[in-house]
């Protein structure tokens, strides 16, 4: 029998205002309220409640046999409060299940990770007490951010008590070997690995409404074929997804609400399957194999690597300017200005910028703001220009 674990990564930028250099001083409310209040709003409606609902209907009548996760970001949790606080009340309903598990992150969807450890830890720490303060849990799991992850960046997480974590199942890392087993951290043998099924997960991400795919249309009854053709030997599927995927990815007129909601069905039925959540893994009596990930891995194009976020000369530029603030951060009281550095960490505001182009799941094709990439570079540094300003008065 196949564990099935299905993970939804929630996360949406706060959008900057397009700011000149000449007046970026004269005024400090960096993020643009209409047009935030705008993509939450729509996100909402097309994809986060009604995906929700079915989520709920779903534990609703099938109980202890399905079960999912979570991870949302801490700036997505302070946009839904202040813009659509109803989302807030959805997931505390499917936590209130008992069937749904919110995993660790980081605060601002943040590529600290790939900085340093203190940074990183301040954005892990801030989200778990967000999380707290909002859902009254403590995570046990953690997805880092676009599950970026590193042997180093698992004894981080080690050190601050998480023993599962999602990540990539990577070709480059994993050779031969599948996904479709239980892995752990070389240095900490008691962290769990849980590795992205990719290509399943691609399947429906970014070839569900492709009708020049060759198995368009994707019916559940279809994947729950391509479920069975994993190996019986193998332990776990782990089908990460973007909440959005449901609905705004794409929408409920593809019948991608009528697909899952087929497939959970199925699932249930089936004799093959069942549903598991990330932080029941450490209590499952099975075989781990070390694997060793010496360099940053993510869910990004077919590298699986960093570059979709730091893989130009812009990128870098901005990161390095980005993270120099950090000495000002700890020392200033400006907490408006603080806030601002915090939230400019998000991943998104480098895909922005980013020149390599993944025409079916880039985050600028779904949050069209800027004509350019090289004018998403000229606004973040106006921006994080003023911020450093800010910081230093």
């Amino acid at each position: 029998m196949h564990s099935v674990c299905f993970h939804f990564q929630v996360n949406h930028p706060y959008i900057l205002r397009m700011f000149r250099f000449f007046d970026i001083n004269q005024k400090h409310d960096y993020f643009d309220v209409y047009q935030n209040n705008y993509w939450i709003n729509r996100l909402a409606e097309r994809s986060y409640l009604p995906a929700s609902q079915m989520l709920l209907n779903i534990i609703e009548r099938y109980g202890e046999q399905v079960a999912f996760s979570f991870s949302i970001s801490g700036t997505t949790i302070e946009l839904l409060k202040r813009y659509c606080p109803e989302v807030i009340d959805s997931f505390n309903k499917l936590i209130a299940t008992g069937r749904v598990e919110i995993t660790g992150n980081t605060f601002s969807h943040s590529l600290a990770a790939l900085h340093n450890q203190s940074t990183f830890v301040e954005q892990v720490k801030l989200q778990e007490q967000l999380l707290f303060e909002t859902f009254g849990i403590k995570p046990a799991t953690f997805c880092n951010t676009e599950i970026i992850y590193s042997d180093e960046i698992g004894e981080w997480l080690y050190e601050l008590g998480y023993k599962v974590v999602l990540t990539e199942g990577a070709k480059h890392i994993l050779g031969w070997k599948s996904p479709c087993f239980l892995y752990c951290n070389p240095y900490h043998n008691e962290q769990k690995l849980l590795l992205r099924s990719y290509q399943l997960c691609d399947d429906i991400t970014l070839r569900f409404s492709d009708s020049s795919w060759n198995e368009y249309p994707l019916t559940a009854e279809k994947y729950i074929d391509f479920l069975r053709g994993v190996s019986s030997e193998a332990q776990f599927i782990n089908l990460f997804f973007d909440y959005e995927t449901i609905g705004d990815y794409h929408t409920k007129e593809t019948g991608i609400f009528d697909f899952f909601q087929a497939l959970f069905s199925l699932l249930v039925a089936s004799k093959n399957f069942n549903f598991i959540i990330p932080n029941e893994v450490c209590k499952i009596d099975t075989d781990t194999t070390t694997l060793h990930i010496p360099y940053p891995i993510s869910c990004s194009g077919d590298e699986k690597d960093i570059s979709e976020w730091l893989g130009n000369e812009l990128q870098a530029e901005a990161f390095e300017q980005l993270y120099k603030l950090e000495p000002l951060y700890i020392k200033s009281h400006n907490e408006e200005a603080k806030n601002a550095w915090l939230r400019l960490q998000n991943a998104n505001y480098y895909n922005f910028m980013g020149t390599k182009w993944f025409p079916q799941h880039a985050v600028r094709k779904h949050f069209e703001v800027y004509p350019s990439p090289y004018q998403a570079f000229i606004n973040y540094m106006n921006v994080l220009n003023d911020v450093k300003i800010q910081l230093e008065k």
